[in-house]
């Protein structure tokens, strides 16, 4: 069982709310067994305008060492995206890749807003704000 800390860490064992006069163990993870793996974000998405149309989106991950790569679904998450017009989606070379079992790299998705503006997905704000969101 893992527990997670206010920054999304995450430990073996759950924090202890007493100090103890021994120091206790460093936390261990237990890797991934054969034809398993483990990703997560390992901090917050970062975005940028690129151009007057596009901003790019980049989300860092912690994954088991294994060959990664990144896809872009429609909202019922089966579907593939398949209009490269809209989205595109790459993943970049490891960032670190420390003889742990893992590797840190980053996952960046471009939109172009101006071509998926006024499309069935775009989701215009309700309140008056300017702009929207894409599912």
């Amino acid at each position: 069982m893992f527990y997670y800390d206010d920054d999304d860490d995450y430990y073996t064992a759950p924090p202890t709310r007493k100090p103890t006069k021994a120091p206790t163990p460093a936390p261990t993870i237990t890797g991934p067994d054969r034809n398993e793996w483990l990703i997560s974000t390992t901090g917050n998405s970062t975005e940028q305008a690129t151009s007057k149309d596009t901003v790019l989106i980049s989300t860092p991950f912690n994954a088991s060492n294994r060959d990664v790569g990144a896809l872009v679904f429609e909202a019922d998450c089966i579907t593939p995206f398949d209009d490269d017009s809209y989205f595109s989606v790459d993943t970049t070379t490891p960032t670190s890749s420390a003889p742990d079992g893992f590797i840190q790299f980053n996952t960046t998705l471009e939109m172009n807003v101006t071509a998926i503006n006024g499309t069935d997905y775009w989701n215009a704000f309700t309140d008056g704000t300017r702009g929207g969101w894409v599912e």
